[in-house]
Formats: structure tokens, C-alpha cells, sequence
């Protein structure tokens, strides 16, 4: 089991934390999106292979068009939609924080046996 948890950690390690945020909104859309085990899947691989800015230009360009109460009425929206989901987002976000702490864990331990 401990090798399988080392594993595990060094594979988050390879994570970039820029790409957290992407991510968790990623995994949120799977339960919004009809059809999303494909739609959102194809737009995961293309935003981190690559289509990271231009997936941010339109975004930002959709955004900074509407009215301020549009936006924040689509967040309000979106989190009362994602509120019955809220002991995955916390169980989600417990698992990253553990994660995260025991890679930073691992990597220290990994500097101290080379210097030894």
C-alpha cells in the first residue's frame, strides 16, 4: 500500500498547481454538461495539450461582454446547481490538501537521502 501511495504522490508532484483551479472546474462540469463523458473529456485533453491561452482569450472575451450581474447571477446559478454535490467537492478537496501535503513530504524526504 505504501508503494502504491508513493507512486500516487509522485504523480501529483508532475501536476503543475497553475493547473488545480482547471482541474476542479473540469471535474465540476462532468455533473453539469449533457454528454459530458465526451464533450468535456475532448475539452480537457485540449486545453492541457496545448489550448490553454486560447480556451482563456474566449472566455475572457465572452465574459468581459456581459453585464456584472450576469456573471455573478451565472456563478450563483452554477453553485446552487453544484450544491448538492457539496460532500464530493469537500471530500475532493480534502484528498488534494492530503495529497499535497504528503508530496511535499516526499520530496523533502527525497532531498534528504541525497545528501546522506
Amino acid at each position: 500500500m505504501r508503494k502504491l501511495l508513493k507512486k500516487y504522490l509522485k504523480l501529483i508532484n508532475k501536476i503543475d498547481e497553475r493547473h488545480y483551479w482547471p482541474l476542479f472546474i473540469f471535474l465540476s462540469l462532468y455533473f453539469v454538461v449533457p454528454y459530458s463523458e465526451f464533450v468535456i473529456t475532448a475539452l480537457i485533453i485540449y486545453y492541457f495539450r496545448g489550448g490553454e491561452k486560447l480556451v482563456k482569450r474566449l472566455i475572457r472575451s465572452i465574459t468581459t461582454r456581459l453585464p456584472e450581474w450576469v456573471t455573478v447571477g451565472g456563478s450563483v446559478i452554477f453553485f446552487l446547481v453544484m450544491l448538492d454535490d457539496t460532500l464530493m467537492y469537500l471530500s475532493v478537496l480534502a484528498i488534494a490538501y492530503y495529497s499535497n501535503k504528503k508530496a511535499k513530504e516526499l520530496v523533502e524526504e527525497d532531498k534528504e537521502e541525497d545528501k546522506l
